[in-house]
């Protein structure tokens, strides 16, 4: 069973818990370097799709790369748990 598949068949418990710690592990350290970061608000299953509920902090409120940053946390979502992941900002 791969990663995907692993991911697929956890609770929702689980994956809000993997998905914190891929976030903790692969995307808070480059946010943090630029005097910003981000908190995990919710994580909600809907029409097929995990979406995961996410609020920028400190510099990145304001950063004009922020659209980027936020293609980048759902690209690296995607890619290590499921195809399905789609981030939103609030």
């Amino acid at each position: 069973m791969d990663e995907h598949e692993k991911f697929k068949n956890m609770t929702m418990v689980q994956k809000i818990n993997t998905i914190d710690q891929v976030i903790e592990e692969n995307i808070r350290e480059f946010l943090v370097k630029d005097n910003g970061d981000m908190d995990l608000l919710n994580v909600v299953e809907q029409n097929g799709l995990l979406l995961v509920y996410v609020e920028f902090q400190g510099a990145c409120t304001s950063c004009d790369s922020s659209g980027g940053t936020h293609k980048s946390i759902e690209t690296i979502l995607q890619r290590m748990l499921a195809p399905n992941i789609r981030v939103l900002t609030v």
